[in-house]
């Protein structure tokens, strides 16, 4: 990564408040935002949930639907 990509990574994730940067002379430090990702991780929880649910309703669905064709195809059979 070239170091103009970097700080351009580097500055959204600081407007988006997830990093804060110093520099002194020219060292320039990132520290992680804390407080910021614990709210960020809290989102990122409650869309975890939700789309576990679908999911597992999803599989219940393939299940089904995977149970019927064995169904049908026995029924063909005979």
């Amino acid at each position: 990564m070239t170091l103009t990509g970097m700080k351009k990574h580097v500055g959204v994730l600081e407007h988006a408040g997830l990093v804060t940067t110093e520099k002194v002379g020219r060292v320039r430090t990132c520290k992680l935002g804390l407080r910021r990702l614990a709210e960020e991780a809290a989102w990122i929880e409650r869309y975890r949930q939700l789309w576990d649910a679908r999911f597992d309703e999803l599989d219940k669905i393939v299940k089904s639907m995977k149970l019927e064709e064995r169904v049908d195809g026995q029924e063909k059979r005979k």
